[in-house]
């Protein structure tokens, strides 16, 4: 038999949101086998003023490809994560036929800013269908544990090949897509997800997949996952998501869709959270089990010119995605493409830019960075647009701009945190990862929400990112401290929480870049399945993968 491996002196917060108590943690072949006082063991972790919690389950990533050369999936395995899940807005490399291997990473590219040329150098493509994904998987070991929804857009390619992008499906094509979920769903999958907005778009400015389906195939697709008796359904809906309420009730397995945040008041083409949020109390009043999410985190993105992802909402901006990035550089120069995008800004019908939120991040042009655009375009007497343009040019489409432009609103978020049947998600972790990095929302919602703010007490926190959102994925044996249980646990300093800075780096495949925070502080120790990943504050370099594939049946 395994050593008995005692979390001694720690105050527990088990999850259930349940009042605290001081207890040790013993742990055994990767479950948690007694909670009480003074337990004995052959080894011993020291947890004295600690928080003994359980790990953080992230509800939307899109590891999907990472997982595929980097087992550990950081930096979330630095962040206290234990559990991944993702696979979300209709997005999953599988199933992926050999032919649509192309396609799928061209619309991830555009869609997640996950760059084609480190998909291509990161994917070793030895699978085609969900199940042998999930094999893959397995067999070679994950650091954290990791689930994922098959994406709608991966089986309509599947089943449609490049008609997806044109039309409807027929009724056999709906049956071949509903057989290729429940294969899916059988094998592991958590769930299933789709994108109905009209934000997303695919490479060369296509539509994606998922938008071109009829609400009867959605709702087809959809109640597989509710026929097994397992899962749920992810949906990225768009402004448009009162169906969801009315759909639930009928499907009878939990929704939950993304996001609400918070915009400025003056954006036209954005129903204000509160409209939302009140559409959605009203449906949860009425009995559907749907939850959306929300996240603590001001949305703010470092992009360049080459891809200005906060401006694609707008007409103009959208065509730059049938051109490459010469073409680009062209469109910023000519007056008629400027006026254009210039009269679509200043109409506020799809964007609220609020100028005065930009500024130089990082510049060939030294002496500018730092400043606001704004404050540049009134030195130089002209339109915040034609000064972003201007300096991007001048640097060759290089320059990076930082932009907060949704979830800034200070009491809009407070309440969305707090509002019953909204969860916390949207880190989309494994995704736009040259542009922000919000892997670290857990520490950041208990440093900066509920220790410094109050928003509520710790062991209501810890519930956010715990228990409530294993219960949602129907994970049975995570997110609480139960004998029983898988051992995913964290020991945390309360007083020093904090996620630490963000940083970029080159380490991706074929030398791409991304923004990662690895640093916290005051997260002492963390175990994935009873084995530890970090200990005194650091992380471990190598070793066993002690990770699994998450279970909901």
């Amino acid at each position: 038999m395994r050593e008995r491996l005692i979390i001694r002196g720690g105050l527990v917060v088990d999850g259930s949101g349940q009042e605290p108590f001081e207890a040790d943690v013993a742990v055994r072949e990767g479950r948690i086998e007694e909670i009480g006082p003074e337990l004995e063991g052959e080894g011993v972790i020291d947890a004295e003023g600690a928080m003994v919690v359980p790990g953080f389950i992230d509800l939307h990533t899109h590891y999907d490809p990472q997982v595929l050369w980097d087992p550990w999936l950081t930096p979330s395995c630095s962040l206290g994560v234990t559990s991944v899940v993702a696979g979300n807005c209709g997005l999953s490399v599988a199933p992926c036929a050999p032919e649509l291997r192309g396609p799928l990473i061209r619309m991830l590219d555009a869609i997640e800013d996950i760059r084609a040329t480190t998909l291509e150098a990161g994917i070793s493509w030895n699978f085609e269908t969900y199940p042998e994904y999930l094999d893959v998987i397995r067999k070679r070991g994950i650091g954290i544990n990791f689930g994922g929804f098959i994406g709608h857009t991966a089986v309509r390619l599947w089943v449609m090949g490049a008609d997806a992008y044109e039309r409807e499906a027929s009724a056999e094509e709906i049956a071949g897509m509903r057989a290729v979920v429940r294969e899916a769903v059988d094998a592991g999958a958590l769930g299933f997800s789709t994108d109905r907005g009209p934000y997303h778009k695919a490479d060369g400015g296509r539509p994606v997949p998922s938008t071109v389906a009829s609400m009867e195939e959605v709702e087809a697709l959809c109640g597989v996952v509710a026929e097994a008796g397992r899962g749920i359904v992810h949906v990225s809906p768009g402004e448009t998501f009162d169906w969801l309420y009315e759909l639930q009730p009928r499907l009878g397995c939990p929704i939950t869709w993304s996001a609400i945040l918070t915009y400025p008041d003056d954006t036209a083409s954005r129903a204000h959270w509160s409209d939302k949020l009140e559409r959605h109390r009203r449906g949860i009043a009425a009995g559907a089990d749907v939850h959306p999410q929300v996240t603590c985190r001001p949305i703010t993105f470092q992009f360049t010119l080459s891809d200005p992802a906060p401006f694609f909402v707008l007409p103009a901006f959208a065509e730059l995605g049938a051109v490459d990035y010469a073409g680009r550089a062209r469109l910023y120069a000519d007056p008629s493409w400027r006026a254009r995008a210039r009269e679509e800004i200043d109409s506020g019908l799809h964007l609220n830019p609020r100028w005065d939120r930009f500024d130089v991040a990082e510049s060939g042009q030294s002496d500018l960075e730092g400043r606001a655009v704004a404050a540049i375009a009134r030195e130089r007497g002209e339109h915040p647009l034609e000064t972003l343009l201007s300096i991007g040019l001048a640097d060759d489409l290089e320059t990076r701009f930082r932009v907060t432009f949704a979830n800034d609103d200070v009491e809009g978020v407070s309440e969305l945190l707090r509002a019953p049947g909204c969860v916390l998600g949207l880190s989309d972790a494994g995704a736009h990862v040259g542009q922000m990095c919000e892997a670290l929302m857990p520490l950041d919602f208990l440093a900066s929400w509920v220790r410094d703010r109050s928003l509520a007490t710790p062991e209501a926190g810890i519930r956010r990112l715990t228990g409530e959102l294993a219960d949602l994925v129907r994970l049975k044996d995570r997110g609480y401290l139960r004998p029983g249980h898988a051992a995913d646990i964290v020991v945390l300093d309360w007083d020093t929480l904090d996620p630490g800075p963000v940083r970029r780096v080159w380490d991706l495949p074929a030398n791409g870049n991304r923004l990662i925070a690895d640093q916290p502080r005051g997260l002492r120790h963390v175990l994935v399945n009873g084995k530890a990943i970090r200990l005194e504050g650091k992380q471990r370099a190598a070793g066993d993968l002690p990770g699994q594939l998450l279970d909901n049946t």
